[in-house]
């Protein structure tokens, strides 16, 4: 009867001495030496330069190649205690082209077999991902579930940060079958979701330091003019980051949708609000020059990605369990407190308006609770008609004519919910 990896011990000569060790153990690896990743240099015309990529390319492909052939324990070993292994793959999940950041298919064109290249190596290091996020590789190779969530977490084999760049490069592509790995690391190792927490409190310090050069010395409400040291470049910057970050979290959301509640839990709905707020404030005043306007798509799709994360969080974590009557006094008060915020962050909102209705949701929770009144609800609803005229786009401002307002609704995500309500309110 096979035993598993985590319980098989072997006898190791010290002189005269055996001792008695783990089989996954730093003495059976082969030290193999894994070169770091780099992304394609911007210079393609240097020949030097793009000639030393292909080859570090080619070697890491050679590198991953040779560890997947590895048996069971040969292959633990490597991954567990090989620190040039962590070193090359933290710089292929930092440093790889994300989605968002597509590099163009032209800046390929001159270099021989370049783009065949990154796809190999995408490939690679995913099948080495699938290996390690599998606990039971066969009826004879295979951990106990306890045993291997040890492994991955002791030996630092799997982290938060790792997981967010996993999702960000894969989730895309490969859903299905990353939604099961990540489900399987979390199922095998709770410590994870403590981390998690971690990770979210760690992000929203960031967030908080990073929008600060933003501010002047009365806070971002009263932020009037970009600041000195808050140039087009840190704009520019911060885009990025908000760009990154929201399509690193949807990514994480489409394959692990039990994170919600838990970024819920943290407020981090709150922080998404004050972080694009702060940013929509100084890049509104920064739109006439030249520099920011070649961002203009990049802007389009920070906001979409933006929005589509605030909305998932809502809609999963108060407006879903309130259809379905749970925690419903805890939800409202939830709610409440976002309608809130979002009438005093009109920037934010006019941005929501674009893709989604707050008056919809005004609804949604009146129907489903009669906790508003309706003096709140004309209050609420009044914010979003004052965010809209002050901030909306065009084609958002269309809502507030009376012909379009029907129009809109009949394509919201929440139009069937409401109809269904308003039918049993009669």
């Amino acid at each position: 009867m096979a035993v598993p990896l985590d319980q098989q011990y072997k006898l190791e000569k010290k002189g005269i001495i055996e001792e008695r060790i783990p089989v996954l153990h730093p003495s059976g690896m082969d030290q193999h030496y894994f070169v770091t990743y780099i992304p394609l240099p911007t210079n393609i015309e240097d020949g030097a330069t793009i000639e030393q990529w292909i080859e570090r390319m080619t070697f890491i492909c050679d590198d991953l190649t040779w560890l997947l052939q590895q048996n069971h324990i040969k292959f633990w070993c490597e991954v567990a205690f090989n620190k040039d292994f962590h070193s090359m793959l933290d710089s292929y999940l930092r440093y790889a082209p994300r989605p968002q950041r597509t590099i163009s298919i032209n800046n390929y064109s001159s270099i021989i077999n370049g783009k065949e290249l990154e796809e190999k190596l995408s490939r690679l290091i995913f099948m080495c991902i699938l290996r390690l996020s599998t606990h039971k590789e066969s009826s004879e190779n295979f951990f106990t579930p306890q045993g291997f969530g040890h492994v991955i977490y002791d030996n630092y084999i799997f982290d938060i940060p790792r997981l967010f760049d996993i999702c960000s490069l894969y989730a895309v592509n490969n859903k299905e079958l990353l939604s099961k790995m990540i489900g399987n690391i979390f199922k095998q190792q709770e410590a994870y979701t403590k981390d998690l927490h971690d990770a979210i409190k760690s992000i929203k310090d960031v967030i908080t330091k990073r929008i600060t050069i933003f501010h002047t010395q009365n806070g971002p409400k009263k932020l009037n003019i970009t600041t000195k040291t808050s140039g087009i470049g840190e704009i520019i910057d911060l885009l990025y980051y908000i760009l990154d970050l929201s399509c690193t979290i949807n990514r994480f959301f489409s394959v692990y949708p039990q994170g919600r509640i838990i970024f819920f839990h943290e407020d981090f709905h709150l922080t998404l609000i004050h972080l694009f707020e702060t940013f929509l404030r100084v890049y509104e005043r920064t739109q006439k020059s030249n520099e920011i306007s070649d961002y203009i798509d990049i802007f389009e799709e920070t906001k979409y990605e933006t929005i589509t994360l605030f909305n998932d969080l809502v809609a999963s974590c108060c407006i879903d369990p309130l259809l379905i009557n749970e925690n419903k006094s805890e939800n409202v008060e939830s709610i409440i407190n976002i309608f809130s915020l979002l009438i005093t962050e009109k920037r934010f909102l006019a941005s929501y308006e674009d893709y989604f209705s707050l008056c919809q949701i005004i609804d949604i929770v009146h129907e489903t609770t009669e906790l508003l009144d309706d003096q709140q609800i004309t209050f609420y609803k009044d914010g979003v008609k004052q965010a809209i005229e002050l901030y909306g786009t065009p084609s958002c401002k269309r809502k507030l004519t009376p012909v379009n307002i029907s129009v809109n609704m009949q394509h919201s995500k929440f139009d069937s919910i409401l109809k269904i309500i308003l039918k049993l309110g009669r």
